[in-house]
């Protein structure tokens, strides 16, 4: 007989792993159907999966965690929510996800993938768009790579790649084959602009945009006006 202990239940049920005294946070995981595996040290949830970590909330259609490589892989529907000492709130969506729970670092990806920014004391939430999202310490620090795409109420930023640092509230973007371009609006106001080099402070609202900069600013006249 396989030492193995199986579990199947079509309730809601909790799970909570323990770790060694250093680590403070336990990692709490619920679901519909849940198998565990002990001599793999594998937890198994479909339905409603989630696990919550501290601050940080996945939630799926299926979940796997990983006791032993305290890793967390998650499917269909994915959902991660964080929230930031400042009261900023992070939300990210995918079809597919890995995460780290030791290591705060994981990957999203499939689904068209979105991080939305929701800054403290700023109205405006920044969605940011990509084929593929790179996490380090949380969200902390994001990679975005591939068909990237930021959309403010005030415009749209486009380009190959984008690193996101929230300990100086920058994202920084950089020409690999296309360089990083800017559509912003503002009433009768337009502007496009292009450079190798772009900088977004989002907590500021403020853009910078560095090397060999070409654009174009508009500014629709009423007809009859001079």
């Amino acid at each position: 007989m396989r030492n193995k202990i199986a579990v199947i239940l079509s309730l809601s049920f909790i799970f909570c792993f323990s770790y060694a005294q250093e680590q403070k946070e336990k990692t709490i995981i619920t679901g519909d159907e849940m198998l565990i595996k002990k001599k793999e040290e594998l937890t198994v949830v479909k339905g409603n999966g989630q696990v919550v970590r501290g601050n940080k909330i996945i939630k799926a259609d299926t979940i796997i965690y990983s006791e032993k490589q305290n890793q967390i892989d998650a499917n269909g529907n994915v959902k991660f929510f964080d929230t930031y000492d400042d009261g900023s709130k992070i939300k990210a969506v995918s079809e597919n996800a890995t995460y780290n729970t030791e290591k705060s670092d994981g990957e999203l990806w499939g689904g068209n993938p979105v991080i939305e920014y929701n800054i403290k004391n700023s109205t405006d939430i920044i969605y940011l768009y990509a084929d593929n999202f790179y996490l380090d310490q949380g969200f902390q620090s994001a990679r975005a790579q591939s068909n990237v795409k930021i959309i403010t109420s005030s415009g749209t930023i486009t380009s190959d790649n984008a690193k996101v640092s929230k300990n100086d509230n920058t994202l920084y973007m950089h020409k690999d084959i296309n360089r990083p371009k800017i559509i912003a609006y503002q009433d009768d106001k337009y502007a496009e602009f292009e450079s190798d080099e772009l900088y977004l402070y989002y907590d500021k609202k403020t853009i910078k945009m560095d090397k060999d900069v070409k654009g174009k600013f508009i500014i629709n006249t009423p007809e009859g006006n001079k």
